[in-house]
């Protein structure tokens, strides 16, 4: 038997230990009712290089329970985060928003945009706030905006503004 043919309920039961111990090549063997089945704990110990080894199909199937538990030194590719959906989205935490790079601050839809808390918007450094696009920012909730800080406000370009 191989660990890609393990029920969701072996694969829950998984150790952090037997988490890290997986190769990408084995990790991106995953189901997504396998990916989805990954304790909160396990998805705490996934590494930078394992996650960048699934598909964003693999990584479309994390649940808004595994998500907040990511390692703070993880981050997703532009096609993985692009695959997420808005709930999916809402459920990162500030340091997984500061590993998100400009150029898919300025792909997301603004319903991804939307969905981040304004913990999230307020937690976008000068290169991601600058990167928004004048939909995007006329797209956020008067909740996000409330959230902004005059620092956030001026990380804007004037043209954003």
């Amino acid at each position: 038997m191989t660990i890609s043919s393990l029920s969701t309920a072996q694969i829950a039961a998984l150790s952090t230990t037997a988490i890290q111990s997986l190769s990408s090549t084995t990790l991106s063997s995953f189901a997504a009712t396998q990916i989805a089945a990954i304790s909160a704990t396990g998805v705490g110990a996934l590494s930078n290089s394992q996650v960048a080894a699934l598909s964003a199909t693999q990584v479309k199937a994390f649940t808004t329970t595994q998500i907040p538990n990511f390692s703070s030194d993880v981050s997703f590719s532009s096609a993985q985060l692009l695959a997420l959906n808005d709930v999916q989205l809402g459920a990162f935490t500030g340091t997984l928003v500061a590993n998100i790079n400009a150029t898919t601050v300025a792909a997301f839809a603004t319903t991804q945009i939307q969905a981040f808390s304004a913990a999230n918007i307020s937690a976008l450094d000068e290169t991601q706030a600058g990167a928004l696009t004048t939909t995007q920012i006329s797209s956020l909730t008067t909740g996000q905006v409330a959230g902004l800080t005059a620092t956030d406000i001026g990380e804007l370009s004037t043209q954003q503004a």
